[in-house]
């Protein structure tokens, strides 16, 4: 990951885009829930308060070990639910307040359940725990690093110097009592907030929460201890710390990028930077208790030479990369769409400035429920057109980092192209998922219509989208290995053998984990009695299938102009026109009574993999069909005697063809878009250029 983010410092120093950069050791809140604290002149502690995510989001701590840091600290609740009996009490005591109206009459009630909690719940307060807890509100060594940059703290900043003689005077012993006065009564005054206080109070695993320290008085002073000033004036001083030491400093050389490297630097880990999603990742990390990592005997920054310097500009770098208002620019949230739960993508341009565009939101939607890749693409394509102009060179830069586990950050993929073969990829995605035919199915019924129509996947929706096994006519879904997430951006962006690799492998994961769902979307269109019963988990993609088998067949040279009149594809057609004719006959013959599985449809799945078997056992199941249709009288047959019709027109445009009776993948693919495709649709107006377009002739017949 190092030589990535080398990269980007160097696009943002060209850019003169200068990062804001914090000290490692003063580092923002963990995302857990967080409560003030309030410390009155005495050292007494005078009330609790919680605090909402985004307000703790904008906090930080000093610390140089995880377990010791100010003026935010974490804790345990004061309790431990174990056994069966106190974790059932709580689950009790939450559902008392949710029920009730808290009105006063009822919180006595409820009080006495939280005080039986201190009867039947183990104690998390251990003697080390409340001997942490005395360290951190010694200030973790904060005042000592302020004290030695040298001089005072300003009248403006006063409050933080009060909190740490405050803090000082807190006795650790009478804080455990103290806090559980203080919760109860945050129940009782505010009962609303009920789960706060009760997560507080008792903990059912080794979660903890969040306590930041404050001044009671907040009022007195200019800024509060926890004021953004405050925070910003802490860090300036912790940044000028090296500055101030009197160890001269000592080159030892030159590190793995040409920067100047102090013999201190090897001794000295990594920074980390806190990314959304994923939490603090450690820049680069090796684990001296792994044998396998001795091998040259150089472990943590002994095993790769660089300067305290450039490790400070990489992950001020990062840092900058990821701020929030850049999420869809910069980066993208991909957790779970690439076999990792908390993952993110990054993309930008080498040619960098404050506004970079769109392109993160290019590879994974922003909104996955709505928003399009056509307007996605549109809203990035004009400023990559203006960087080709101004800079031809330039070049779009994409890595993606997943959580392997709590402690390892995972680089999935690093990929450098060139902003013509983006601009050039986005085109092409957008024209291969069009490469289908009309498509428009109704899976529900002709009183309450369900339609759904095809739409243009982004990258990370088609890997997901094929990574999903359809298992009992739609009815399951199961999550298998399949596609990463490079291979979605290769789907994009490859070309020639890298391409080819991909899109092979991605079809024959198309054609097996989606067939089940494309035979069932298609045999409730032609039923439309809304019995069909599919995973809405996975409801998107029914939208999405349809165009990636289109890309996929783009990508493999095959056209909807041509593939449209292949033996596969036709085959497909009669399969769903058999469908057709077999509902109008239960219609007319069985007074509506439609069997659980349209004739068509039983014969799909064989089919696919042997048309010229699935044909000979349709000619044999449908003479009483045709038969009927061509023998039958009456006014409301014309559905019946078209559709027999079109299977002649099909049927005579086999004659010519070659019928295979083992199938490729492309092969399969097609069979399933014929299937799917409107029974009237004989090819696309564009293909065809015909008069009357596809959705209108069927309308027109069934009318």
């Amino acid at each position: 990951m190092l030589n990535e983010l080398f990269e980007l410092r160097s696009s943002m120093e060209a850019a003169g885009i200068n990062a804001e950069s914090w000290h490692w050791h003063y580092k923002e809140c963990s995302d857990r829930k967080a409560f003030f604290l309030m410390i009155a002149a005495d050292g007494t502690v005078s009330s609790l308060e919680p605090i909402d995510d985004v307000k703790s989001k904008r906090f930080r701590k000093y610390g140089v070990s995880h377990n010791f840091s100010f003026p935010v600290f974490n804790i345990y609740p004061l309790l431990y639910a174990r056994s069966d009996e106190a974790k059932k009490a709580v689950k009790d005591l939450r559902k008392s307040f949710q029920s009730r109206s808290c009105q006063a009459v009822d919180i006595g009630a409820q009080l006495s359940q939280v005080h039986r909690l201190w009867e039947i719940c183990e104690s998390l307060w251990t003697e080390s725990e409340k001997e942490r807890i005395s360290e951190c509100l010694k200030s973790a060594g904060l005042r000592q690093m302020i004290d030695n940059v040298g001089g005072r703290i300003p009248e403006e900043y006063r409050a933080i110097s009060e909190l740490m003689r405050r803090s000082l005077e807190v006795k650790k012993d009478q804080l455990q009592e103290s806090l559980k006065q203080l919760i109860i009564d945050g129940l009782t005054r505010h009962p609303e907030g009920a789960n706060n206080w009760i997560d507080a109070i008792v903990a059912s695993s080794n979660a903890r929460v969040s306590i930041v320290l404050e001044v009671a008085d907040r009022s007195s002073f200019s800024y509060p201890a926890n004021h953004a000033r405050v925070i910003a004036w802490i860090n300036r001083k912790l940044m000028e710390l090296p500055e101030k030491q009197k160890a001269p400093r000592v080159v030892a050389g030159t590190d793995a990028f040409a920067w100047p490297m102090e013999n201190k630097d090897m001794s000295i880990k990594f920074p980390s930077v806190k990314l959304p999603k994923l939490g603090y990742v450690i820049l680069r990390a090796m684990n001296a208790e792994s044998p396998c990592q001795k091998r040259y005997g150089r472990i943590d920054a002994k095993s790769f030479p660089a300067g305290g310097d450039v490790r400070q500009a990489m992950a001020d770098s990062l840092k900058w990369l990821a701020l929030d208002e850049r999420q869809g620019k910069t980066w993208q949230n991909i957790s779970n769409t690439c076999g990792y739960d908390k993952a993110l993508l990054f993309a930008y341009p080498s040619t960098l400035n404050e506004d970079p565009p769109e392109l993160a939101g290019l590879f994974q939607p922003t909104d996955p429920d709505g928003q399009r890749f056509e307007a996605a693409a549109a809203r990035v394509m004009p400023a990559l057109q203006g960087i080709c102009r101004d800079a031809p060179n330039a070049e779009v830069r994409i890595f993606a980092l997943a959580k392997a586990d709590q402690a390892r950050t995972k680089v999935l993929v690093c990929k450098n192209y060139s902003v013509q073969v983006l601009l050039a990829g986005a085109h092409a995605w957008q024209t291969g998922c069009q490469n289908v035919p009309t498509i428009k199915l109704n899976i529900g019924s002709e009183e309450t219509p369900l339609w759904i129509e095809p739409i243009t996947p982004f990258p990370t929706e088609a890997v997901k989208c094929l990574n999903v096994s359809w298992l009992q006519g739609g009815k399951r879904t199961d999550v298998v290995h399949g596609l990463g997430i490079w291979e979605g951006i290769e789907l994009l962006l490859e070309t020639g053998d890298f391409l080819r690799r991909v899109v092979t492998r991605a079809l024959s994961l198309a054609v097996v984990n989606a067939k089940a769902l494309l035979l069932a979307l298609g045999h409730a269109d032609h039923r439309r009695n809304g019995s069909m019963k599919l995973d809405s988990r996975h409801s998107k993609y029914w939208k999405l299938l349809p165009g990636i088998l289109g890309l996929l067949l783009y990508k493999q040279n095959l056209m909807k102009g041509d593939f449209m009149h292949t033996a596969p594809f036709l085959v497909g057609r009669l399969l769903a026109l058999s469908d057709l004719l077999h509902k109008e006959y239960c219609k007319h013959v069985r007074n509506g009574e439609t069997p659980p599985q349209l004739i068509g449809n039983a014969l799909m799945s064989s089919t696919v993999d042997n048309p010229m078997r699935g044909l000979a056992r349709l000619s044999e199941r449908l003479t009483i069909y045709q038969a009927w249709a061509n023998t039958a009288r009456g006014d409301d047959l014309g559905l019946a005697k078209w559709a027999l019709n079109q299977m002649g027109s099909v049927s005579r445009e086999l004659v010519d063809l070659d019928l295979p009776d083992h199938t490729k993948d492309s092969d399969k693919a097609l069979l399933l878009l014929g299937y799917l495709a409107p029974a009237g649709d004989k090819a696309s107006e564009n293909d065809n250029n015909s008069a009357l377009n596809p959705e209108q002739e069927v309308s027109n017949v069934r009318s």
